[in-house]
This record gives C-alpha cells, sequence and structure tokens, in this order.
C-alpha cells in the first residue's frame, strides 16, 4: 500500500494516508491498486440501495480504466446495485462514457 502513498495524498479528500491505511485493514475501505495509480472505496449502504462509492482515485489515466472494471466487479459480488464516485470534476468526464451520470450536486459549509 505504500506505494500509493503520493496518489492518495494528492487526492484532496479529508483523509490521512495513515486512516485511509487503518481503514483498509479494519475491511472499511478497499483499496484497488495498480502499477500506475490506485482506487480507495466504501459501501454506502441505505435501506434500498448498497452502493460501491469511490472516493479516492490516483495516478495515470490508464490506471484508473484498468481498475474500473475490478471496482465495478467487486461491488457487483458483494451485493451493489450500483457505483459512484466523488472528487474532481474531470471525474465525470472520464466516467461519463462508462455509463456513469452525474446524480446530484453537492454543496458544503464549514459550521
Amino acid at each position: 500500500m505504500e506505494h500509493c502513498r503520493a496518489w492518495i495524498e494528492s487526492a484532496g479528500c479529508d483523509w490521512t494516508f495513515e486512516e485511509i491505511r487503518q481503514g483498509v485493514e479494519r475491511g472499511c475501505f478497499f483499496l484497488f491498486e495498480h502499477p500506475e495509480g490506485c482506487m480507495v472505496a466504501e459501501f454506502i449502504v441505505s435501506p434500498r440501495h448498497k452502493v460501491m462509492h469511490v472516493f479516492i482515485a490516483g495516478g495515470s489515466l490508464g490506471a484508473m480504466r484498468a481498475l474500473l472494471p475490478q471496482v465495478e466487479a467487486f461491488g457487483r459480488k458483494h451485493g451493489c446495485d450500483s457505483g459512484g464516485a466523488t472528487g474532481r470534476k474531470g471525474w465525470a468526464r472520464l466516467l461519463r462514457q462508462y455509463g456513469y451520470r452525474p446524480a446530484s450536486p453537492a454543496v458544503e459549509k464549514e459550521l
């Protein structure tokens, strides 16, 4: 997992590398690795849905394209009925060609 440190730290999320490592070790997060990138995902469960949610992705475009089918297959294997991702706007352009569509805008405010 250490070789993924730079990609995880540059992803611009609120998690530190150490927090992600611990989450993977506890089985809360799932790490998908490629020599040129990685994705970190989690399950989001509601009463009617189980979503395979990617919240960190970093590395080359080729790595992202190679990892996406693995992430989707893992989600299906574990009972997910949909997949999604949060991140920079550029990911929406990439994922559109794989059948993903914008789901809802997000907003936030520091309290």
